[in-house]
């Protein structure tokens, strides 16, 4: 069944209209940016790295943001450079930080291939159980 079947049968079938509630964000920011790029980054399980030493593989970012300590990654060799390896570290300069998601979208360009990565990779999906490695690194560094 195409999608515009099934959307137009749940509009048949629909009895009451439910209208969505409007809502705003609050754009953070955040008096000192590293401090809280770097507990914002402890919390999705990566790292601070003093050395590159020790890492399978060493990304550069774009910039770096502090509402959720994820750091934006455009230029890699292959996208095994963020699935494949065990460890990765990602080298950031501090001034590319941005406070918040707001302004890091507005950084972000759709002219490839870009991911933002905030600590190991994480899933619950099989029997609820968190594994940690499943889908990218069990490991992640932010080297400033």
């Amino acid at each position: 069944m195409s999608r515009s079947k099934i959307l137009e049968s749940i509009k048949k079938h629909t009895k009451t209209r439910v209208d969505r509630e409007s809502f705003s964000y609050e754009k953070v920011s955040f008096k000192n940016k590293k401090e809280a790029f770097i507990k914002n980054l402890k919390k999705a399980g990566g790292e601070i790295a003093d050395s590159t030493d020790g890492y399978d593989v060493v990304l550069k970012a774009e910039f770096g943001v502090c509402e959720n300590g994820a750091c934006f990654i455009k230029e890699f060799k292959s996208r095994k450079d963020f699935s494949f390896y065990e460890s990765i570290v990602i080298e950031l300069s501090e001034k590319d930080l941005v406070d918040n998601m707001h302004e890091a979208m507005k950084r972000v360009s759709i002219d490839g291939f870009g991911i933002f990565l905030s600590g190991p990779s994480k899933t619950a999906d099989i029997e609820q159980s968190l594994v940690i490695g499943a889908h990218g690194a069990k490991r992640l560094g932010v080297k400033f």
